[in-house]
């Protein structure tokens, strides 16, 4: 049985999981609120990313997306 292929329309279904997991993430580690979390990941450049199919970030497990959040967020610190 093939898998069906993942287009820029149906890579949305795949961004609610990924979005979930990495806010726990964020809620655990960093002790945010759910709201605040949210945001961070919403307005990130790391969901811009997440919502392209042509980045593959959508392939990528939630740690490796959380650790891309925070390596942006450091970037926009320095």
């Amino acid at each position: 049985m093939a898998l069906p292929e993942i287009t820029q329309e149906n890579v949305h279904v795949f961004i609610p999981f990924k979005v979930a997991k990495v806010t726990g993430m964020i809620i655990e580690t960093e002790h945010n609120s759910l709201e605040d979390a949210l945001m961070e990941v919403y307005n990130s450049k790391v969901y811009s990313d997440l919502e392209n199919e042509e980045t593959k970030l959508w392939h990528e497990g939630a740690t490796y997306i959380y650790e891309s959040l925070k390596e942006e967020k450091h970037n926009k610190q320095t």
